[in-house]
């Protein structure tokens, strides 16, 4: 069965390419807010997201014209956003791993109240998706936040759709284990802060 092919977001895109701000208006602010939230739990730092957006939006203005409509505009949108993700992480990666020489062996602090004792569920999450491949990632947040089908999420990162469900089913998993292991870390520290 062939792609759909998306007549309405081609026009747009047309429209756009050759310097019409209207459609490039009606583009962004179609897209934004989800891009945003794409980049935010694929970065986890807000202003990451914020620098990759505009990085997408000014790839995206650039390469308008090569939209052909095989998915819709906004899957587009996402891939560019997704790769503009995946470059940034392996820079910072790379980035990390150069200063990464904080001695073993450093004293531990010791704590005063039991609010700075525990990570906030948020961190946790945050340090759980972290943990996850940046397909993991990226297939698990469409596939929950999205609510997009399993062939979208193929197409947004550039796989066939058994690999995309793969990704996804791994990503849910690890994550599931990631937030047992933190739940059991804090339930862990708690026992023997009391033994103490």
């Amino acid at each position: 069965m062939p792609p759909e092919v998306h007549s309405e977001d081609i026009e747009l895109a047309r429209q756009a390419a050759t310097g019409d701000n209207q459609a490039w208006r009606e583009i962004y602010e179609r897209t934004c807010q989800p891009l945003f939230n794409f980049l935010c739990y694929q970065a986890g730092d807000r202003e990451a997201a914020k620098d990759l957006l505009q990085e997408t939006y000014l790839t995206a203005l650039q390469k308008l014209e090569r939209y052909r409509g095989e998915g819709s505009l906004m899957n587009w949108l996402r891939t560019i956003a997704l790769r503009k993700c995946l470059d940034w992480r392996r820079t910072l990666w790379q980035r990390l791993r150069k200063v990464n020489t904080v001695p073993e062996d450093l004293p531990s602090r010791s704590v005063q109240d039991s609010d700075a004792r525990l990570e906030t569920s948020s961190a946790v999450f945050q340090q759980a998706l972290a943990s996850l491949s940046p397909q993991q990632r990226a297939a698990l947040l469409l596939r929950e936040l999205e609510e997009m089908s399993f062939q979208e999420i193929a197409v947004a990162l550039g796989c066939q759709e058994a690999t995309a469900r793969v990704h996804y089913h791994r990503g849910r998993e690890k994550m599931q284990k990631s937030l047992a292991a933190a739940d059991a870390l804090v339930l862990s520290k708690n026992m023997g802060g009391q033994q103490a």
